[in-house]
C-alpha cells in the first residue's frame, strides 16, 4: 500500500507514516520498509503497543503536517479521495470529511448481502448508506481530520476498539468542530463472505453500539434502539406463544404471528428497493436484511456489558504539530 501511495503520490508536500510495535515483529510492515527503504517521505514511528489507537496516534502525534488520513486498504483510489477530501475541507471548514460505505460483492452471495448493507432498510448512520445529500452529520467514513481537531480531542481511544472512528467524531462535534459528508466519496468494502459472517460483524457492530452510548447517552437516537426492541419484541412473542399453548389462551397463543409479521413486512421492503434482482437475489436479501437487523440488536442487548467512560491517558509533553496528509500506516 506505501509503494502504491508513493508510485502516485499526493499533489502537494506530505509524509507517510508507518507505526511500528516496540516489542513485536510484523512481517507485513517489515515488506513495506523493505519496498520504501532510504525513501525520506516516509518515517517508521515506534509504538509501546500493538493496538490500532496507540499506533494511530503514535504516528499522528509524531507527523509535521495540518492533515490527518488514515488510508484504509481497499477501499479505493486514496489520493484522489484524499485529495476530494482536503477540497471539501477547505471550501467547508469542516475537521472531518468523509463519505459513505459501499459494500461490493464478486459472488451472488456476497452481491445480495452488499445490497442489504447499502439499503435504506439496513441499521446504522445514514452516512454509512449511499445516496445521502451532503451537509454536517454526525459521523462519516473518514478520510480526512485536522490536525488541531485530532490533538484537541485526544486522538482515539483503545477503550472503543470497535468504534473508534465514530467515538473519536463525537467528540469533535461535541467540542465544536464540524463532521462533513461528501457523498462523492464513496469508500468501497467487501461484503461478508455469508450471512453466518454478517451475523458475526452486525453482532459485534451492535455491542460496540451499546458500549459507546452508554459512554455517550447523548448519542442514543431512534435507530439504534429500533433493533434491539425488535429483537426483544420477539423473544416475549416467542415466550407469550409458548404460553399461551400451555393456558390454552388464544390471545397469548396469537403472538405468536408477530415474528410472521415482521418477516412479511421485510419481504415488502425488499421488493421496493431490490431491482434488478432475480426472486433468487431478493430471497437471499431478504434473509440478509433479518439477518442484519436481529444479530445487530442482539450484540446490542448481549454482547457487551455496561462500561463506564474511558479514562483519558496523558502526555508528558504536547506533541509537535502534527499530521500526515498521506496516511498512517499499521
Amino acid at each position: 500500500m506505501v509503494a502504491e501511495l508513493l508510485a502516485d503520490p499526493y499533489p502537494g508536500d506530505f509524509e507517510i507514516l508507518l507505526a511500528a510495535p516496540g516489542r513485536a515483529s510484523d512481517p507485513a510492515l517489515a515488506d513495506q520498509l523493505a519496498e520504501v527503504a532510504g525513501d525520506p517521505r516516509v518515517t517508521v514511528v515506534q509504538s509501546k503497543n500493538s493496538s490500532k489507537a496507540a499506533l494511530v496516534n503514535a504516528a499522528a502525534f509524531a507527523a509535521q503536517y495540518p492533515i490527518l488520513s488514515l488510508v484504509r486498504r481497499g477501499a479505493g483510489h486514496w489520493t484522489e479521495l484524499l485529495k476530494q477530501a482536503v477540497a471539501s475541507m477547505e471550501v467547508t471548514g469542516a475537521d472531518v470529511v468523509g463519505g459513505s460505505s459501499v459494500a461490493f460483492g464478486l459472488g451472488s452471495a456476497e452481491q445480495a448481502i452488499s445490497r442489504a448493507l447499502n439499503s435504506s432498510l439496513g441499521v446504522g448512520p445514514r452516512p454509512a448508506r449511499p445516496g445521502v445529500g451532503k451537509g454536517p452529520v454526525d459521523s462519516v467514513r473518514m478520510v480526512a481530520i485536522r490536525r488541531q481537531a485530532f490533538e484537541r480531542v485526544g486522538g482515539l481511544v483503545e477503550a472503543f476498539a470497535g468504534a473508534q472512528d465514530w467515538e473519536l467524531q463525537h467528540r469533535v462535534r461535541r467540542a465544536g468542530g464540524m463532521v462533513w459528508l461528501d457523498p462523492g466519496l464513496a469508500l468501497r468494502g467487501r461484503a461478508p463472505g455469508s450471512t453466518a459472517e454478517l451475523a458475526r460483524v452486525m453482532f459485534r457492530a451492535g455491542a460496540w453500539r451499546r458500549k459507546v452510548i452508554f459512554a455517550h447517552p447523548d448519542t442514543s437516537t431512534l435507530r439504534y434502539v429500533i433493533p434491539p426492541i425488535l429483537v426483544a419484541a420477539l423473544l416475549l412473542s416467542g415466550a407469550a406463544a409458548v404460553a399461551g399453548g400451555l393456558l390454552a389462551s388464544p390471545w397469548l397463543w396469537g403472538l405468536a404471528a408477530v415474528p410472521l409479521i415482521y418477516a412479511v413486512a421485510m419481504a415488502l421492503g425488499v421488493a421496493a428497493v431490490a431491482s434488478g434482482l432475480r426472486l433468487g437475489g431478493r430471497v437471499r436479501m431478504w434473509w440478509a436484511i433479518m439477518v442484519i437487523h436481529l444479530s445487530w440488536g442482539a450484540g446490542f442487548l448481549f454482547g457487551v456489558s455496561r462500561a463506564r467512560a474511558p479514562r483519558r491517558s496523558t502526555r508528558a509533553a504536547p506533541p509537535r504539530a502534527a499530521i500526515s496528509d498521506e496516511g498512517v500506516g499499521r
